[in-house]
């Protein structure tokens, strides 16, 4: 199972969407400053706190698909089959949320 470069895309897109988290972020408190003190545009601030929030989920999105996939080749290379390997990270997941 070849899974190098869909690593790097997700490596790539967790990168992306971290950083446009982090600068929404950073924006969302400047507008939130200009709306409050300098009576700027609420939608402003709005808009930006959206965005890094669809942002933020995205980057986790990402992450977790990383684990998942890096999880899986592991169990490939024992010698599991894929849809046993599935069935693990259902499970091991399951416990977590517990």
């Amino acid at each position: 199972m070849k899974t190098t470069t869909p690593l790097a895309s997700l490596e790539s897109n967790v990168g992306i969407f971290g950083w446009i988290w982090i600068v929404a972020s950073l924006a969302a408190l400047y507008f939130l400053a200009m709306a409050i003190f300098a009576d700027g545009a609420w939608s402003s601030f709005i808009w930006t706190v959206g965005i890094g929030i669809l942002a933020q989920r995205l980057t986790k999105s990402f992450q977790d698909n990383q684990r998942r996939m890096i999880f899986e080749a592991r169990l490939i290379r024992e010698g599991y089959t894929l849809e046993h390997t599935g069935n693990e990270w259902v499970s091991k997941s399951n416990e977590v949320d517990k």
